[in-house]
């Protein structure tokens, strides 16, 4: 691997050097007030009707012929800064970005006319101020209940913050924290992630036209990166809320050399509830969350980034009387950990060197006086990986390396002991897994653009092996200065799968990993789209359509033990499945009313086998029609209004169409157990969905810090929206006959918050 690396970067600087009639422009993109380097910032030259984008740390570079230049550097949310100078040396040119006093700008595809300009669809970045300016519940902020706000992407159940994009399922999602990834992403059941919002950078969704860089999940990417640490000032933030409080603290440890950024946020549901509780009951539910971050500029050329996560989910009881002690805990959580190396090798070569450890664990133990039970599932990564930026020239970027993945899974284990007997029932599975990439976006003419890549996994389990090629390709032509049409395709693989016992979001979801019987999950999606920007691109619209084709879908026959199951892989049935659908997006981007509108319309389905008599089915969350408004209006420098509202069709579900008894036979005495005769799959639909959030915002500048308060009303008309439904009997008196009856559970009714956020 390493022999591979030195020769593609020797012929890189072959090439460089052939190229040395030009210069090279080259540095770093920062916010003037904190250090924090700004991800995808605008380099563009009016006079060449050229530019660059930084990239994930912030380096841009560009290369041109000698000359008298001027430049414009742009990113959302900032003050422009125009730079002359003269291009006769290769320079390195570090420019400093400061925020506009009001932030009038929420989310954006592809900052900067990108939308329209480069050759990539189906990514939207989204900033963290559209997370802080949101309404909320009980005044968490939740950057996944933003991205539920998105044309292709749905919610899951009511206040879930799980989601599912063009049709595919939840362990469809490949969710990444500082590169780790994060396999159970969420607290209280689904209701929130763990990501704290205070402590985050950048957020990207790509949901198609995936670069090859990315790989391992089959509908979408979220690419989360925490902020590095203010390296020029101390600096902090905070809030208290219904039901947690949190602190963020950051600040340099040598000025522009060094910074670190630490961060805490927990419920305190234990302590709400402790005084009700019976004497000699202990019991409760809180989470937690901590994330760290140290970075150092090592030389002009090298820098180093340290990152962590640590968070867990606590339902705990325990109950001591005289004789006997009953104690029961549940807990689940993840632990990540990131050492990332940058080094600049040429002002056209730039280079990342990561090491990623990450861990998720559930665990369920039980204590009755003398007997223990625990019962466990987890998976843990090892791995690293290696990426490089290559410009050649303003107009062409390559991007390739290579990663490396040691897993370790437990779909399941389970101890138990007694005074006298003892036993340990433990599944783990060693698996590996590696890719190789090379991603070309290449601008031929001002009206052309590609970008083509390859990416190919490898897959190791005992005796078994996968190998697969991954193309992906997206193209754009631009019809004028504002408008342009997109093509892309893009071929996935998934070898690890998520087995779930619910449609709601659940700790006890198990991970297991493809093997000689569960192959990996593969789909092929096409997409395409028409691209407007109007006045001056304070406005963009863009229409997507796509089909996605997906094999070897997982499922298994209702009441199959997953948790307690040694040979799960034999009792799993394969299928595909099919989704399409039209994303409309229009967005504001400037001025004191800013936010979008979003719509799709879509279908999914799958099929299996064994499943409706082999014939095709709806999907869980097929929704026809999904549909969401975002406003924001900042009156002034103190006040600003929010309002959400979202409707969509109701997801499918299964019910039965019968209920009859059947006897048991040679029992004693004689049982008669009730059985349901099941309709046909996913034939129904759960009620409309629709829901009005408000949120106002008030803030107040002190000398030293600032305080804000905020009043969010969730679910502003308090509508019943269906959480589930359950089949019960009911008597019917005039016929003297029982019924069965579908009963509709809602969960929350309208709920004001009050919350209380601070910076200094």
């Amino acid at each position: 691997m390493k022999q591979l690396a030195f020769a593609v970067i020797g012929i890189c600087m072959s090439i460089t050097t052939v190229l040395a009639q030009k210069h090279t422009l080259s540095g770093y993109v920062k916010d003037a007030a904190s250090g924090e380097a700004l991800i995808g910032a605008s380099i563009y030259v009016p006079k060449l009707k050229v530019g660059a984008n930084t990239n994930a740390y912030g380096f841009y570079s560009l290369t041109l012929d000698a000359d008298s230049i001027g430049l414009i550097v742009r990113y959302i949310g900032y003050t422009p800064v125009l730079k002359k100078i003269f291009l006769d040396r290769d320079i390195e040119l570090n420019i400093l970005l400061k925020e506009t006093e009001m932030r009038e700008v929420v989310v954006t595809g592809n900052k900067a006319k990108e939308n329209v300009d480069k050759p990539q669809m189906g990514v939207i970045d989204v900033p963290v101020t559209a997370v802080k300016e949101l309404p909320t519940i009980f005044g968490e902020k939740d950057l996944f209940k933003v991205l539920q706000l998105l044309p292709g992407v749905q919610a899951g159940s009511e206040a879930s913050a799980g989601f599912y994009v063009r049709g595919g399922g939840a362990d469809e999602n490949l969710v990444l924290l500082d590169e780790a990834v994060i396999y159970n992403p969420f607290h209280l059941a689904g209701f929130f992630s763990i990501f704290n919002g205070d402590a985050i950078k950048s957020v990207t969704l790509i949901k198609g036209g995936f670069p090859a860089e990315y790989g391992g999940r089959l509908s979408s990417i979220i690419d989360i990166s925490m902020k590095d640490g203010n390296n020029q000032t101390f600096h902090g933030e905070g809030g208290i809320g219904l039901i947690a409080s949190r602190l963020t603290l950051e600040g340099p440890i040598l000025k522009d050399k060094a910074s670190f950024m630490v961060s805490a946020r927990r419920t305190y549901l234990d302590l709400l509830i402790k005084p009700f509780l019976p004497k000699g009951t202990d019991a409760g539910y809180y989470f937690y969350d901590l994330n760290a971050k140290v970075n150092f500029k090592l030389s002009d050329k090298d820098h180093f980034y340290l990152s962590g996560y640590l968070g867990q989910d606590v339902v705990f009881t325990n109950i001591t009387a005289v004789k006997d002690t009953n104690a029961f805990n549940i807990s689940w959580g993840n632990k990540s950990a990131t050492a990332r190396w940058n080094h600049v090798f040429s002002p056209k070569l730039f280079a990342n060197t990561s090491f990623i450890y990450n861990d998720y664990i559930f665990g369920i133990t039980l204590q009755q006086n003398a007997v223990h039970a625990l019962l466990q599932s987890g998976i843990t990564d090892i791995g690293g990986k290696m990426d490089f930026d290559w410009y050649p020239t303003p107009l062409h970027h390559v991007k390739f390396g290579g990663t490396y993945t040691y897993q370790r899974f437990i779909p399941s284990l389970v101890q138990g002991s007694t005074d006298n007997l003892s036993f340990t029932n433990e599944q783990i599975k060693f698996v590996h897994t590696s890719a190789a990439y090379i991603n070309d976006e290449w601008t031929l003419t001002d009206k052309l653009a590609f970008n083509i890549g390859l990416r190919s996994p490898f897959f190791v389990y005992k005796s078994t092996h996968y190998f697969n090629l991954e193309p992906r390709f997206t193209a754009k032509y631009s019809l004028d200065k504002t408008t342009s049409i997109k093509a892309g395709y893009a071929m996935m693989n998934q070898f690890i799968h998520l087995l779930s016992n619910s449609t709601l979001a659940s700790p006890m979801d198990l991970w297991i990993p493809s093997s000689d019987i569960v192959k990996p999950e593969q789909s092929q999606q096409i997409s395409a789209g028409i691209f407007k920007n109007f006045k001056h691109d304070m406005y963009e619209t863009s229409v997507e359509v796509y089909y996605k084709k997906s094999t070897n879908l997982i499922a298994y026959t209702p009441g199959t033990d997953v948790f307690f199951n040694p040979d799960i892989d034999k009792t799993l049935l394969f299928g595909q499945g099919s989704a399409y659908g039209t994303e409309l997006f229009i967005k504001k981007n400037e001025g004191r009313i800013t936010g979008w509108l979003g719509y799709t319309l879509s279908w999914s389905n799958q099929q299996f086998a064994q499943l409706n008599n082999g014939n095709p089915f709806p999907s869980t969350y097929d929704r026809r029609h999904d549909f969401s408004a975002v406003f924001i209006y900042n009156f002034n420098k103190q006040w600003s209004f929010s309002a959400v509202f979202v409707y969509s069709t109701g997801s499918s579900l299964t019910i039965p169409e019968g209920t009859y008894y059947v006897p048991i036979l040679n029992s004693n005495p004689a049982t008669i157990i009730q059985a349901q005769d099941m309709g046909p799959m996913n034939f129904y639909k759960l009620q409309d969905y629709s829901r009005l959030d408000l949120g106002i915002k008030y803030t107040k500048p002190h000398k030293k810090w600032e305080e804000e308060w905020r009043l969010d009303i969730y679910n502003a008309y308090s509508r019943s929206n269906p959480y589930f439904v359950f089949i019960d009997s009911r008597l019917d008196p005039n016929a003297n006959v029982t019924k069965p009856e579908a009963i509709q559970v809602s969960l929350f009714p309208i709920i004001p918050t009050v919350s209380f956020n601070f910076k200094f």
